[in-house]
């Protein structure tokens, strides 16, 4: 797996406890893909022991931005919420990362033609970023569909123009008022064409959205958000129960994203 240390360029609070690090990105180490995610050490001492997975929320190829040296810049969305991650809340620029990436199987394409909605709630809003800007500037047109609790845990996003954005939180703070998957609902029957499904989140969310799915016949994918000990699948700690003859499957290598019909849901 390709290891290297990355350069902080930016630790931004993006809501309440949610921040956006970027990050360099050596050009000799492949471009990672919508869904994939990495693992970090946030410390140089042994705690915590464990490196963590995060999502990619956002990826800027070297030759798209003036740098000397030439360099790639990479994103990702976390949630302080634990020592580990007050760690990585108090890097500053210049500080450097130990990353392991880009590990996964991230989200298919779109048929061609189709309509993305995009569904992110938590944490999840990094991979559906990435993917929504992704498809964008590949000509689709996607529907983002952000959940939060509250208008102060919304994430702020930076999406492509071509991203059409629409937030619901629980208590009607801002946007829609309802879940995620009660936006999805009410956006499945009021948008024509051939609608697919993309959706990352906590695991309620995307069991939901793939009854929702179900019920309206269309195609869904989850990147699904499991515990993980090393990340290459090894320690098998993120085995999930799928629909296949071995029963079950590895979320950091033969995920983190599945057809939702995949995965045999609780």
């Amino acid at each position: 797996m390709p290891l290297f240390d990355g350069r902080v360029l930016a630790n931004t609070e993006i809501a309440s406890d949610y921040y956006q690090m970027d990050f360099s990105w050596p050009t000799d180490v492949r471009a990672p893909s919508p869904g994939q995610f990495l693992t970090v050490r946030v410390s140089r001492t042994a705690v915590p022991l464990l490196r963590r997975p995060f999502g990619i929320s956002g990826f800027i190829p070297a030759e798209s931005h003036p740098a000397d040296p030439p360099e790639a810049i990479a994103s990702m969305i976390y949630w302080r919420r634990g020592p580990a991650t007050a760690l990585l809340a108090g890097l500053e620029p210049g500080d450097t990362l130990g990353v392991m990436g880009p590990l996964g199987v991230g989200f298919p394409a779109p048929e061609p033609f189709s309509v993305p909605i995009l569904i992110a709630g938590g944490v999840g809003v990094g991979p559906i970023l990435f993917l929504a800007n992704t498809l964008a500037a590949a000509g689709y047109a996607p529907l983002l569909l952000l959940g939060a609790r509250t208008a102060s845990s919304m994430p702020r996003v930076n999406a492509h123009h071509h991203v059409q954005v629409r937030r619901s939180t629980d208590d009607g703070s801002l946007g829609f008022r309802g879940t995620a998957i009660d936006l999805l609902e009410q956006t499945i029957g009021v948008v024509s064409g051939r609608l697919e499904i993309f959706c990352c989140g906590p695991e309620a969310m995307l069991r939901a959205a793939h009854e929702c799915a179900v019920r309206h016949g269309l195609p869904a994918w989850v990147a699904m958000e499991q515990t993980m000990g090393c990340g290459v699948g090894a320690c098998m700690a993120c085995a999930v129960r799928v629909n296949r003859p071995e029963r079950y499957a590895r979320v950091c290598t033969e995920g983190p994203v599945f057809r939702s019909t995949e995965i045999a849901w609780e």
